[in-house]
């Protein structure tokens, strides 16, 4: 009997150049969340989240999350808090969409979840407004990229420490780029249904 194979989720991690050993982590929270309210979030990235819950609503009772109207800190009480380290700031905002500041990186959100759909031709316009608005928000905090990769690959190399308590973004792309070399395609030239173990995207194209 052929193995089951359950879909792969990608993750969305970008640089940024906050200081977080020099400065306290409510300060940083006030600081990062005051400057998320400033950046406008597409209508594009708006719609497809809005469409994402909305069949999302059809197993959970989510309405709350259309009413929320910006970005907010969650309480260290939260249930949906307690998993990250205490030196993160771990923020919901429209649409319930989620942005997570660690000292090393920025995890970002996304309605295409799988790599089927983010490399695929024919979502090209959707990836260009998600690829947009990470720019925004990358080069807004001192950042330059973005990182994506599959949430299996980051289960299993994603922990090179560089500093107590520190996971470095940089070490996880050194690591992908020894295991799996470095991508030569642009990120629209994979045809349907193939894609990158892993891509590093600097917004040229």
């Amino acid at each position: 009997m052929p193995k089951m194979k359950f879909p792969v989720s990608l993750n969305f991690y970008g640089n940024h150049s906050l200081n977080f050993e020099d400065n306290d982590i409510d300060e940083l929270e006030y600081f990062t969340i005051t400057e998320l309210r400033k950046i406008a979030i597409p209508e594009k990235i708006l719609q497809m989240e809005y469409n994402a819950l909305l069949l999302m609503s059809l197993r959970h009772n989510i309405s709350k999350a259309f009413k929320i109207d910006n970005w907010y800190p969650i309480s260290i009480n939260d249930s949906e808090v307690r998993k990250f380290p205490k030196d993160n700031v771990v923020t919901f905002g429209p649409m319930a969409m989620r942005i997570v500041i660690n000292p090393t990186h920025i995890t970002l959100p996304s309605s295409l979840y799988e790599p089927v759909e983010w490399y695929s031709p024919e979502n090209k316009e959707k990836v260009q407004a998600w690829r947009s608005y990470y720019k925004t928000i990358i080069t807004h905090f001192g950042g330059d990229h973005v990182l994506y990769v599959d949430e299996r690959k980051t289960d299993k190399y994603f922990h090179t420490k560089v500093k107590p308590n520190e996971y470095a973004l940089e070490a996880f792309e050194q690591t992908l780029i020894s295991k799996y070399g470095k991508t030569k395609k642009s990120l629209f030239d994979y045809p349907q249904g193939k894609f990158p173990k892993y891509y590093i995207d600097y917004f040229g194209e």
